[in-house]
């Protein structure tokens, strides 16, 4: 006799359980209600070629809320033909789903990693391989979410008399003279560093926790390194002149402060190298009162 008796009435022996059933169910038949309704809200967002899956899938979850809705009319019916024969609707659904999911997820898949390349491509320089403006801004505002109390140095580096090699020799040389310099740079600085080309003959430096001063020291020995890269060395079929045969760089290095972002740092570094430019050249300037405001 007991054994035929409805669940539900079972249940109903301990208040405690029967609670812990409706309770919990109501709760799973909330969440599996409002996925579906979240895809409808967002619906505009939804790639044409992935829109059928997408709907076969909230189909299968609307499917699944109203089976663990039957459940919870169960504690206190006895219809199990009806939540029965919908579960079987529920699992048409799902093999259905999932057999439409089977060609389409690989393909997603690669979609996925290919712009997660194209991402990384995109913070890159061509030319160089070093950093882009859009992987320095990357980095910069990384930082913006380590303490305040860290310093980090930003330092611009311009070339002297690019123009004129550039005029002189052909753009071809051009480029492998950026080339040669970005080696230069991303094989002087440390792993939590970073090398970027904004622009023509322009390089950035972000140096992570040293201060201008610190950075200076790093920077003068890329200032040595650059001198020596020599131009017929650098191009065999080259004959150069004497005033293009060595390269030099000049730089303007200051305080990044993150709350001010990448403008304040680099109007203050490019004051440096102004002044590195109008002094000789080929030289390192820290932007004067570097660490006030």
């Amino acid at each position: 006799m007991l054994a035929l008796m409805p669940h539900g009435s079972c249940f109903l022996w301990d208040p405690r359980l029967t609670s812990l059933h409706a309770i919990s169910d109501g709760g799973v038949l909330v969440a599996y209600f409002s996925i579906p309704l979240l895809l409808l809200l967002n619906r505009q967002y939804i790639d044409a070629q992935i829109r059928p899956v997408l709907l076969l899938f909230a189909a299968f979850i609307f499917s699944c809320g109203i089976g663990h809705g039957l459940r919870i009319w169960n504690i206190w019916h006895a219809n199990y033909w009806l939540e029965g024969g919908w579960t079987l609707i529920t699992a048409a659904i799902s093999l259905y789903t999932a057999w439409q999911l089977k060609a389409l997820v690989p393909q997603l898949l690669n979609t996925h990693r290919d712009l997660v390349i194209t991402r990384e491509v995109a913070k890159h320089d061509p030319l160089t391989g070093i950093a882009n403006r859009r992987g320095l801004e990357a980095a910069l505002d990384a930082l913006s979410y380590q303490p305040s109390s860290v310093i980090h140095s930003l330092v611009l580096v311009d070339l002297d008399g690019f123009k004129a090699i550039n005029d002189t020799y052909g753009h071809g040389v051009g480029d492998q003279l950026l080339q040669a310099v970005a080696r230069v740079l991303h094989s002087h600085i440390r792993a939590i560093d970073l090398a970027a080309r904004i622009g023509g003959d322009e390089f950035v430096l972000l140096m992570v926790g040293c201060t201008p001063e610190e950075a200076r020291d790093k920077v003068e020995t890329i200032r040595q390194e650059l001198h020596k890269i020599d131009l017929p060395a650098l191009v065999p079929d080259l004959a150069p002149g004497p005033d293009h045969r060595f390269v030099s760089a000049s730089f303007g290095i200051s305080y990044f402060d993150p709350d001010r972002g990448l403008a304040h740092s680099y109007q203050r570094a490019d004051a440096a190298l102004y002044t590195a430019k109008h002094s000789g050249k080929n030289q390192v300037e820290i932007a004067t009162s570097a660490l006030a405001q």
